[in-house]
């Protein structure tokens, strides 16, 4: 049971144990964001969407980086978008950063406006892939593509079964492309970094 609350923490943080998974996550995922960011190759003017930022880390990591780019993001943790909001003030001020709180499959979000959207260690609390994957190919412009950063079947073989959905590289390239996504790569860095080309 404790297992399986702490799992879910990661999914959706609440209360007071979600603030410690959002100290383990900025600590667990920043070097998944370095690599990440690298990958993305930010130009000036690229228009950004993140699913699930968490703490906001990452959307920090880039505007900081990238002062002429503008990256929007989602995520349905209450905790997590004034986490986020809070850390990140300075940039929402300025309009470079748009955070919403919601569900990224029932929110309504404007199609055709993205240049890249991605998502770190969000996938596996996804129950199924078509969905969420399509919404994002109608997100983005025509030329676009969709980066996932995800853990190995094999380092989540441990995490509780009833929070988290261990799919296999294979499972993720084949609903990539059953929704309709082009040219897809991937490559193995401790986890699997994946790029869909609209």
């Amino acid at each position: 049971m404790l297992n399986k609350l702490i799992a879910t923490q990661f999914r959706k943080p609440s209360g007071l144990l979600g603030l410690y998974s959002s100290y383990r996550m900025i600590r667990g995922n920043r070097n998944k964001y370095e690599k990440v960011i690298r990958v993305l190759d930010i130009q000036p003017q690229d228009r950004l969407f993140e699913i699930g930022y968490g703490p906001g880390d990452g959307i920090n990591m880039i505007a900081q980086t990238c002062p002429l780019c503008t990256i929007h993001g989602i995520d349905f943790s209450e905790l997590m978008y004034k986490k986020a909001a809070k850390s990140n003030r300075e940039y929402l001020d300025k309009r470079q950063v748009v955070l919403q709180h919601g569900d990224f499959i029932k929110t309504p979000i404007v199609t055709g406006e993205y240049d890249k959207v991605f998502c770190v260690n969000v996938i596996y609390f996804w129950d199924e892939l078509q969905s969420p994957f399509k919404k994002v190919l109608s997100l983005l412009k025509p030329g676009g593509a969709f980066y996932i950063y995800m853990a190995t079947k094999e380092t989540l073989k441990n995490a509780h079964q009833d929070v988290f959905n261990k799919y296999s590289i294979e499972q993720v390239v084949a609903a990539l492309q059953r929704a309709g996504f082009g040219e897809v790569e991937h490559h193995l860095d401790r986890g699997y970094i994946i790029k869909a080309n609209k």
